[in-house]
């Protein structure tokens, strides 16, 4: 038996259009009220959208709410999108149109650098080697502040750039080649123009009264793209093979941890004995020749005046005192309690007497065994104090450059050249790193004899520690942002409040730095 079909169903009523598939096409009151609503909605939005760009307030264009750092700029967009002298011009409005463009994106870089002065564009190696080396030293071309500065992401602190944020660049060797072929300069980078460095690399001082290790820089050498500290980064400049400690000092590591060496303050040496941390823990004291080295390479003059000692330090202090010795050994006798005028000029005749029969009959005389020879002088080729027989004096040149002076006035000693900063591309602290044992990353002193070794750690040998942990551990901090800063003063910082005797260049300096 056959159901009977509804009269609502869909066949039924597909039968009313039968044979009249242009049913829609047939005017109807609603269709024509769609039509004049949607096209009077539209003409309405573009109109109140001019009138809105001509008198209204720039509010309505902001893409989020500034972020803490610049919330006192929330009404006041024309700081930053520059075009107008009133928020509310049509210049202005039509500013914010073109963020995208190139000269919107030099226009906003200039209004950051009105509050934000002296804030130089990429890296700290910029405004270091800049200086010194060759225009492939690492510049670069910075895009806007906005690549890395996100702005209008809510009302939080501006967060600051992340690893992400650099490898972005620094991961990818096409965009690394276009920074480095950019043809807008980086403007804020010094004027000076550059010298080649030493082919084994230079201490030089940038103007803050510090000695910089500036690397060999090779002609056709480049930053690879890398992913991350760990995985194909650089390696430091100064593991460059003929790169060389330029310091003008002997010096034997590997000497001074022997057995033999006599013990300071009742210790053996070992590392902390000779480098302690300044005051702010990040970098190590120079090491003090009255402090450190006097006890075993001493500058008494005569045995039986222990108190009467060669000045250390200056070339011309060591003349003038040698010139007169007479005087100073006076002053050294009645320092001793002798008061008696005639015991006085005894006691200095009997000293005379005792060094000219060790050779020593003019100034001249005195100055060749201060300077070069030591007493008791060496023989045959083989040191006193290793035949056991110690110097009560050491002369200088065991362990200065020591040059005649070309006026034939005695004895100059060069200046000792130590470096005392070595990361020149990236910030370094000794804090956190307190709880390594010296050896760790500076091992390669026990076995060095030549102050020509660098004797500080590898790239790889930090990544071990600065690199994420697996199995879920939180490695040691390894951020880009750890060891690099992007920005640079513009200028050369002012010289640091440092010692007279930490100043380089000059012959009264013996620091022996680590970094």
């Amino acid at each position: 038996m056959a159901m009977p079909e509804l009269p609502d169903s869909q066949k039924n009523i597909s039968k009313g259009y039968a044979g009249n598939l242009s049913y829609f096409r047939r005017p109807h009151y609603l269709r024509r009220l769609r039509f004049w609503a949607f096209s009077l909605t539209l003409v309405a939005t573009l109109v109140g959208a001019w009138l809105y760009g001509k008198w209204g307030s720039a509010k309505a264009f902001n893409t989020g709410t500034l972020s803490q750092n610049h919330a006192h700029l929330a009404d006041r967009c024309e700081t930053c999108h520059t075009g107008s002298e009133s928020k509310n011009d049509a210049a202005f409005i039509n500013s914010l149109g073109k963020f995208a463009t190139l000269s919107s994106v030099e226009a906003m870089d200039a209004a950051c650098m009105k509050c934000h002065a002296g804030t130089g564009l990429h890296a700290p190696q910029t405004a270091l080697v800049n200086l010194k080396a060759p225009s492939n030293g690492g510049l670069v071309h910075a895009s806007a502040c906005a690549s890395c500065h996100r702005e209008h992401a809510g009302p939080q602190r501006m967060a600051l750039p992340s690893s992400q944020t650099c490898t972005e660049c620094h991961g990818s060797a096409t965009k690394l080649e276009a920074s480095r072929s950019a043809t807008t300069p980086a403007k804020a980078l010094p004027t000076q123009q550059p010298t080649p460095t030493l082919a084994s690399g230079e201490a030089v001082d940038l103007g803050n009264g510090l000695l910089v290790y500036l690397p060999p820089v090779r002609a056709q050498e480049v930053t690879p793209a890398f992913a991350s500290f760990a995985h194909g980064h650089p390696s430091f400049g100064y593991e460059a093979p003929e790169a060389r400690d330029p310091a003008d000092l002997k010096f034997n590591h590997a000497r001074h941890f022997r057995s033999d060496i006599p013990q300071l303050n009742n210790a053996k040496l070992d590392c902390a004995s000779c480098h302690q941390p300044e005051a702010n823990g990040a970098f190590m004291q120079p090491v003090r020749y009255e402090k450190h080295c006097q006890e075993c390479h001493s500058l008494q003059l005569q045995q039986s005046l222990p108190n009467l000692h060669i000045p250390h330090g200056d070339s011309n202090t060591v003349k003038f005192f040698l010139t007169g010795l007479e005087s100073s050994i006076e002053a050294t006798v009645k320092a001793s309690g002798v008061t008696d005028s005639l015991a006085v000029a005894n006691r200095v005749q009997e000293e005379k007497d005792a060094l000219q029969k060790r050779g020593l009959f003019s100034v001249q005389d005195l100055q060749k065994r201060v300077f070069i020879q030591g007493d008791p002088q060496d023989f045959g080729g083989e040191r006193l104090m290793r035949s056991g027989k110690p110097k009560f004096l050491t002369e200088c040149a065991k362990c200065h450059t020591v040059k005649e002076r070309e006026d034939g006035m005695g004895y100059a000693v060069q200046a000792t050249n130590v470096s005392q900063r070595w990361l020149v591309k990236g910030a370094f602290s000794h804090l956190p790193h307190k709880q390594s044992a010296c050896t760790d990353c500076h091992g390669a002193a026990l076995k060095s004899k030549a102050t020509s070794d660098i004797l500080l750690p590898t790239q790889q040998s930090c990544a071990e520690c600065h690199q994420p942990f697996a199995a879920g551990k939180e490695g040691v901090k390894f951020s880009c942002d750890s060891c690099h800063h992007f920005h640079s003063a513009i200028t050369p910082a002012p010289p640091a409040p440092l010692e007279a005797a930490v100043r380089v260049n000059t012959p009264a300096t013996s620091p022996h730095l680590q970094p």
